[in-house]
């Protein structure tokens, strides 16, 4: 889509050999970005040696700085590295399938991201600045350095801060002359999954005086389990219900309905559907309710290779090669219960609670619990799988002969690949009279049985249910509780006996894998993304030691960054026709779309999908659903048979084929040059640093254009692409002032502009309409594709983040592992980005505007603010109790206050902190270590949080409630060479609850499973 630029070697490589060959390199730090930081002392031993560290890079830093360092060779203090971080005050992190994924920094999650101090592309970051570690096995890297106040040598990309990577370098001190071996083996097993996960990791090193070798390798294998329960579907699945007439619900209730009573509470006005005596009430309704369990497997391998050699006058020349790659099969099984889009007011408010605010035409109530008739009852399975790849070049020449003179020029490029394929398959309890699709016509020879079917159409699912099910979900609890199993499957609407058709309870139906008919199945939503890196930059340092001023730092940097993102659907030939959705309810008639492929006989059309019962497949019984209680087994398809999903969708439907999804693809490519100053000075206690950069930036965008909806589940027409080019320009001054009060006391205080850039995806991305089938009989567009919602988050016009930051900080150095530090900052940010919803009106699939509908889209933010306290004590008493039973034992315990306001209003008017950030967060860490023998047990906190703004048509936060994780490992060292460690994970197995606006609105929650680990490491 998008051309590499051949400018980028006429524009840069020239000025970088000119200044290779006028001045030379600088040494390790400069490469690092981090002026006399410690990093190569990072290979140490024990939790104490690592404390220290940490420290030590905390207090020689030239900006205020925390870290993290390895226990031993290939030993973070966590199981990722995202885990890890959270121990750095200010960093707030989030889970997936119970592991640390993405994080932010002070709430933001705009963090830069560095590999030994330059650019770094991830494959679980192709697009986005926010970090996403889990693709990276831990064991590769030696430490990581989170820099919160930014001098002009940080590279722009991170509003709130940047996390510095570092891997094992061939010539650090930690190595011995000569070889250095180790490695680990380790075992891990889930409390849920069950399964015995093996890991392994090995490092080579070999050097002498001046030159060495170096390679290292990762594989860990997880098998890692959560449940989840709550509505189905993500938080723009809601809606609202209104008691009155002119509010357009509850319409469907009449004088003789049984379901709670309503029908003795019809007036000319509307339906008392609470029983509270007025008409005019508004409710949350969820499109429908869901429980699955979810087993996540994940196989992650990484590879680490270096070369350093001093070349001699002060040169040396470091070479690194950094490659991953992840395969991950995220497969969850249950049930859920719905009204296939027909009605926001299916289920009735059992229990709710009034909340003073006005939406949608009436007082708002919260609702606890939901008692419904919907009209499906189903199982289902899906699968997502992925496989990420990453590779990362560096090569760099440094010079420093102890002259004033000393600089590097480097050389980066990266490259990653991230590709995902989902299947998902709907099997139906019910027989499909309930949307009227019970007898469907399907060509000769189509397996099925005709039944009480005329004009030679046969059944869907002959065996299923044939009436509306009540069914009662109560949120009221700590967990979900679903009840109504033994209620008569088979009264119609009014909750009334049908004639014919005799009284069987829903569970009975749901015990018979012969009841299970597959009702839907496609693959939606896939995407291959394939993003570029090239960097080149030089550095420079010149020591002036002129009244005040100690030496200049100096550098240009020129970078490209490209991004390809083809979205697609999968395809397939289906009884004449093409199509994305294999279901019983989408009819080939061509949707009244001119032009449109269609089949049938005798005047009459064909279904797309076939009918085929379960039992025909590979069926499992699903019986594990957490917390939530009431539920009863069900069968379903097993989703691991769909993880190739391209040969599952052509075993069923030959010739299936990839369809692109123009919305939703699109090509950035954006180029930086920038250049930056920076004097270093020192007066007295006072020393310090003031830098300006200055950031050209080129941004092109390719963006497809959609046209007119397509039949049968295909994405809108793609009309081509246009191509957006823009321009802007930065200029970032920073300041580090620090003051050395005395020799263990530093008093720092620092500001920075930020600047940067957006998730690619929010300026290339189009417009992407999500339909679904017109189930209700007597709607104009019954059996008819309507469109539901969709996505519009691309927009080249958006500005990237920019903000003001300031920090002041006062650091206390108690011993040679001990510290205490408190900070203040502020971040006044100029521009944003936020998601929400909108209202749109946006046409059915046969081209006619009838609706508005909820689209996520990104919008532009300005005037939002974070601004907060963070407290640190990292203390090893033995520093300062000797010969006591104290001596052995120190503690790590870190403390943020981060407010924030975002511009963004709750309903009662209050003001809305920025996404994703928690204005408490929390972690208390203790140790031990005596001897051969060291334990650690960690507590992470961290308060509610935002997760998405105007979830209900343009109303009402998604909020997740505080969460607390419980870790501990400890490690026993046989002799000198050889250890065993023992590792646990989430003791407590903590629950993410969500909720929508009010706590009493609950949302969903996953649950993760405690995971235990058993070792041995051994260095020779």
């Amino acid at each position: 889509m998008t051309s590499p630029k051949m400018h980028f070697h006429k524009k840069i490589i020239p000025a970088v050999v000119a200044a290779c060959a006028v001045g030379g390199m600088s040494a390790q730090a400069l490469a690092q970005q981090n002026d006399g930081m410690l990093l190569e002392e990072v290979v140490v031993t024990g939790v104490r040696s690592a404390q220290e560290t940490a420290v030590n890079v905390k207090r020689d830093a030239d900006s205020i700085v925390d870290a993290i360092s390895a226990e031993d060779i290939g030993k973070l203090p966590d199981v990722t590295i995202t885990d890890s971080l959270q121990r750095i005050s200010g960093v707030q992190v989030r889970r997936t399938a119970g592991e640390g994924g993405s994080l932010n920094i002070r709430g933001l999650a705009q963090v830069q991201t560095t590999l030994n101090g330059e650019s770094y592309l991830g494959a679980n970051s192709i697009t986005s600045v926010q970090p996403n570690f889990s693709d990276i096995p831990s064991q590769l890297f030696s430490g990581t350095t989170v820099i919160k106040s930014q001098t002009a040598e940080n590279h722009p990309g991170g509003i709130s801060g940047v996390v510095d990577l570092q891997t094992y370098r061939p010539l650090d001190s930690g190595f011995d002359q000569g070889w250095t071996l180790s490695g680990a083996v380790q075992g891990t097993r889930g409390t849920e999954t069950e399964k015995n996960d093996p890991s392994l990791n090995f490092l080579a090193n070999w050097r002498n005086d001046r030159m060495g070798f170096m390679l290292s390798f990762a594989h860990q294998k997880s098998n890692l389990a959560n449940t989840y329960s709550g509505m189905n579907g993500d938080g723009g699945w809601t809606g609202f219900a209104n008691e009155s007439y002119t509010g357009g619900n509850y319409g469907w209730v009449s004088e003789d309905t049984q379901l709670g009573g309503m029908g003795d509470r019809i007036n000319g006005e509307g339906i008392d559907v609470n029983g509270n005596g007025t008409v005019g009430d508004s409710f949350w309704a969820y499109q429908g309710h869901a429980a699955f369990n979810r087993a996540s497997e994940r196989e992650r391998n990484g590879v680490n290779a270096a070369f350093q050699v001093d070349l001699g006058n002060g040169f040396e020349l470091v070479t690194e090669a950094f490659y991953t790659k992840m395969e991950d099969y995220d497969r969850q099984m249950g049930v859920a219960f719905t009204d296939k889009w027909n009605r926001w007011d299916w289920a009735y408010p059992s229990v709710s609670t009034p909340k003073g605010v006005n939406v949608s035409g009436g007082e708002l109530h919260t609702v606890q619990e939901f008692t419904g008739n919907g009209m499906r009852l189903k199982s289902y399975s899906d699968v997502a799988a992925t496989e990420a790849e990453s590779q990362n070049f560096n090569i760099e020449l440094n010079y420093d002969n102890g002259g004033p003179f000393i600089g590097s020029a480097r050389f980066v490029h990266g490259s990653a690949e991230q590709e995902q394929l989902n299947s998902y398959m709907d099997i139906d309890a019910a027989n499909g009279s309930q949307w009227g699709v019970e007898c469907q016509l399907y060509p000769a020879g189509t397996a099925g049985e005709q039944g009480d079917c005329a004009d030679g159409r046969l059944q869907t699912n002959p065996n299923g249910y044939q009436g509306f099910p009540v069914l009662t979900v109560n949120y009221e609890g700590s967990n979900p509780h679903w009840s109504g199993w033994d209620n008569n499957a088979n009264l119609d609407r009014d909750g009334q006996a049908q004639a014919g058709i005799p009284a069987r309870s829903l569970q009975s139906y749901l015990d018979d894998v012969n009841s299970y008919s597959v009702g839907a199945f496609a693959s939606e939503n896939n995407f291959l993304r394939e993003g570029d890196l090239n960097v080149a930059r030089f550095d420079g340092s010149y020591e002036l030691n002129v009244g005040v001023l100690d030496s200049i730092d100096f550098g240009i940097r020129y970078s490209e960054r490209s991004v390809d993102n083809f979205e697609f659907d999968l395809m397939s030939p289906s009884n004449g026709c093409d199509v994305k959705w294999k279901a019983t309810d989408v009819v080939l008639n061509g949707g009244d779309i001119e032009g449109a492929c269609t089949a049938g006989e005798g005047g009459e059309f064909y279904t797309a999908g076939n009918p085929t019962p379960l039992s025909s497949l590979d069926p499992v019984l699903v019986t594990d659903y957490g917390s939530a209680t009431g539920i009863p087994a069900v069968w379903t398809v097993n989703p691991e048979s769909m993880d190739d999903v391209e040969s599952y969708h052509n075993g069923l439907y030959p010739g299936t084929y990839r369809a692109i999804n123009p919305g939703r693809s699109y090509g950035v490519d954006l180029d930086e040059l920038s250049t930056y100053a920076k004097a270093n000075f020192s007066y007295g206690i006072m020393s310090g640093n003031l830098g300006l950069r200055v950031v050209e930036t080129d941004l092109t965008v390719d963006q497809y254009q959609v046209g007119n909806p397509q039949p049968y589940g295909a994405a809108n027409e793609s009309l081509g692409t246009r191509q957006i080019e823009r321009s802007y320009s930065d200029v970032l001054p920073s300041l580090n002032v620090r003051f050395d009060l005395t020799d263990d006391l530093t008093l720092r205080a620092a500001f920075a502009e930020t600047m940067a850039p957006l998730d690619l995806a929010q300026w290339g991305s189009g417009l992407s309409p999500n339909y679904a089938i017109d189930g209700e009989p007597g709607s104009p567009t019954y059996q008819q594709f309507i469109v539901t919602g969709g996505n519009s988050d691309g927009n080249p016009d958006l500005d990237p983040w920019r903000a003001r930051n300031y920090d002041l900080s006062l650091e206390y150095y108690l011993g040679p592992a001990s510290a205490l530090s408190a900070g203040l900052f502020y971040i006044d940010v100029d521009s944003f980005i936020e998601s929400g919803s909108v209202m749109m009106e946006l046409p059915d699939q046969d081209g006619v505007v009838r609706r508005s509908v909820s689209v996520s889209t990104s919008t532009q933010g300005e005037g939002g603010e974070l601004k907060g306290v963070e407290l640190s004590a990292k203390l090893a008493f033995g520093d300062f109790w000797y010969d006591s039973v104290l001596e052995n034992f120190g503690t790590d315990v870190n403390y943020t206050y981060s407010p924030s306001e975002s511009g963004n209003l709750d309903l009662n008017g209050g003001d809305l902190p920025f996404q994703d950030n928690s204005e408490h967060v929390f972690n208390l860490v203790g140790w031990y270590e005596a001897g051969p023998f060291q334990a650690r047990v960690a507590y992470n906190y961290r308060s509610e949080r935002v997760a998405g703004y105007n979830q209900t048509w343009g109303n009402g936060a998604l909020w997740q409630e505080a969460t607390g994780y419980v870790d501990l490992s400890a490690s026993y060292d046989i002799n000198d060479a050889v250890s065993v460690f023992f590792n646990a994970s989430n003791i407590t197995e903590e629950k993410e609850q969500y909720y929508l606006e009010y706590e009493d609105q609950f949302a969903w929650q996953y649950e993760y499973e405690a995971r235990y680990t058993l070792g041995v490491r051994a260095t020779f």
